[in-house]
């Protein structure tokens, strides 16, 4: 058995690049009654952005907020314990969009019902409701080994980041699954490799982390193999 960080893989893995091509959609919110009524009856692609895909925004929310529902009520309302319910939910645990929405309009009609007056956010601090589009280009960023993959993953952007894990968890249509761990598990004979990645918490991380993260695991789990081989 050779050093598992030269093993060639059969196919290459190319990075992809992205961009969001914002819409907005000329609803918003000033309070949580009409938050839970946007959420109710807009489109799931609405929910998608402000949920996921605002993290390639050009201000995307804060990393103790990981969605712009939990940074509105936080900032706008000023209210931390409505903001720590709607960011401490995962929506890459629910198998569609329709479960995800349900999940937030059961989290809004528990805190509403316990509310004695429903604040406002002040004139500016409106939510704004927004959809968009992916835009996807491959890049010419491909690698064959895990060696190189590592290496990539230090060079491309944080939009190839975002676009291999969490666009890739509800495209590929497999729970956990990403692009990377994906192509690794197809390539090599690495389960625990796979596994660690997949047990990685993306949604509360930030790009940064998740790229920080990612190359750690890769580093360790290359060096435990490299130190039982013969």
């Amino acid at each position: 058995m050779g050093n598992i960080s030269d093993q060639v893989a059969k196919d290459p893995f190319w990075f992809h690049e992205c961009f969001l091509m914002l819409m907005p959609i000329g609803r918003k919110a000033v309070n949580f009654r009409e938050l839970l009524e946007a959420i109710r009856s807009l489109d799931e692609s609405v929910l998608y952005y402000h949920l996921i895909q605002s993290r390639l925004a050009p201000s995307p929310p804060a990393v103790e907020y990981p969605n712009d529902l939990a940074y509105w009520a936080a900032n706008a309302l000023q209210d931390s314990k409505l903001a720590e319910k709607l960011g401490s939910f995962d929506p890459f645990e629910y198998e569609n969009m329709g479960q995800v929405r349900q999940e937030v309009v059961d989290i809004l009609e528990d805190y509403i019902m316990d509310l004695s007056y429903i604040p406002e956010a002040r004139s500016g601090f409106e939510l704004h409701f927004c959809k968009a589009s992916t835009v996807v280009v491959r890049s010419e960023i491909n690698a064959q080994t895990l060696e190189e993959l590592c290496d990539a993953l230090g060079k491309v952007g944080l939009d190839s980041l975002y676009y291999h894990f969490f666009e890739a968890r509800w495209r590929l249509g497999v729970r956990k699954a990403d692009d990377l761990s994906y192509w690794i598990e197809n390539n090599f004979d690495l389960p625990d490799l796979v596994r660690a990645i997949r047990d990685m918490d993306i949604y509360f991380y930030s790009l940064k982390e998740i790229r920080e993260t990612l190359m750690s695991v890769i580093q360790q789990h290359m060096g435990e193999i490299c130190e039982q081989t013969p």
